[in-house]
């Protein structure tokens, strides 16, 4: 036998002690892809599967995708999956007709997809919703949580400029004027976009959720490649692009959009909450029944107060409470002058 040559000695080398990254894809969750394709609608949503020692996260990120997407959980449908989200109820955006998702990274340090979704009821609306997931523990994770505090604000000034300079270059190709996009050039100068998703070495934030339907139809997604950003990397952030080993479940993610578990008065409930800069959204669900119900409202100086969405009701169910990073201690009533019952969740 021929001894190897020095060449194919080193590529042998390092494919044994490179660490995995975002781009080593070996399939870290089995996936099952749920499938309604009938009345003009097509829908397809991902159910994520484990061995029983990663049970845990597993569920956890199959309950917060199922309740934020589907707005109940898989095994408490009636016909299909999909029967909350994909009628026609009457309301300016009607049912969803279109739910199709990417993944784009599954492995031990990130699992990152989006979905494209369109709905049809007085007029139509058309939307993209990424979702970024540590294996490790199920937590949500956001761009922050991938950088330290002060490497994000060097990120985000980067972002910002980029941004804005992609946007005006295609504009000033189509022959635009300034003027007639400035709102959206003030936007984009004044945030980065929230939306993003990781594939290989490389962060994809995308804007198309901040433009209007009648200012659709540009290219919305910025790419910034591993060695642009790498400096300015937290500890977890570090795990995902591969510079640094070791199991990420002890990397908590310091959003506010997660999924909480605990009871109102009695009854077990999960809670999902997506805070914004003063207001708040939020599905829930009775364990027992698996069906969401949807919250909105106020969320100011970590107080939340909020109203069930219920058709019908003159006086709808309200919550009212105190949120910090790991609990949500309120109170949940009937009605103004009903009992108030507690309300308490913890991060899952």
């Amino acid at each position: 036998m021929k001894p190897l040559s020095g060449l194919l000695l080193i590529i042998l080398l390092l494919c044994t002690i490179a660490p995995e990254s975002a781009n080593a894809q070996n399939y870290y969750f089995t996936v099952k892809s749920l499938k309604y394709e009938a009345f003009a609608r097509e829908l397809h949503f991902p159910v994520f599967y484990s061995d029983s020692t990663r049970a845990l996260p597993t569920t956890k990120i199959n309950q917060l995708l199922q309740l934020s997407e589907l707005e109940m959980l898989k095994g408490y449908q009636t016909k299909t999956i999909f029967e909350r989200v994909n009628y026609n109820n009457g309301t300016i955006y009607g049912g969803k007709t279109d739910l199709t998702y990417t993944i784009y990274t599954n492995n031990s340090k990130v699992l990152s997809l989006g979905f494209n979704e369109a709905s049809s009821g007085m007029t139509t609306a058309s939307w993209l919703r990424y979702y970024n997931f540590n294996p490790g523990n199920g937590d949500l994770v956001q761009l922050p949580d991938l950088f330290t505090p002060a490497g994000f604000k060097q990120f985000k000034r980067q972002a910002i400029k980029k941004s804005v300079s992609a946007f005006k270059k295609q504009i000033h190709d189509a022959g635009e004027q300034d003027s007639v996009w400035q709102e959206v050039i003030d936007d984009l100068n004044n945030d980065i976009a929230d939306d993003f998703y990781i594939k290989g070495h490389s962060i994809i934030l995308d804007g198309e959720n901040r433009l209007s339907k009648r200012q659709k139809g540009w290219d919305m997604e910025i790419q910034f490649n591993l060695p642009t950003f790498s400096k300015y990397l937290s500890d977890y952030g570090k795990c995902v692009f591969g510079l640094k080993s070791g199991p990420v479940a002890q990397y908590k993610s310091k959003s506010l959009h997660q999924l909480f578990t605990g009871k109102i008065d009695k009854s077990a409930i999960l809670f999902v909450l997506w805070p914004e800069e003063k207001t708040c959204e939020g599905i829930y669900c009775y364990q027992k029944y698996g069906r969401g119900i949807t919250v909105r409202g106020d969320f100011v100086n970590g107080q939340i107060n909020v109203e069930e969405e219920s058709d019908g009701l003159k006086t709808k169910p309200h919550i009212i409470g105190r949120v910090t990073a790991d609990s949500i201690i309120a109170t949940w009533a009937k009605t103004k002058t009903s009992r108030p019952l507690p309300f308490v969740v913890y991060r899952k």
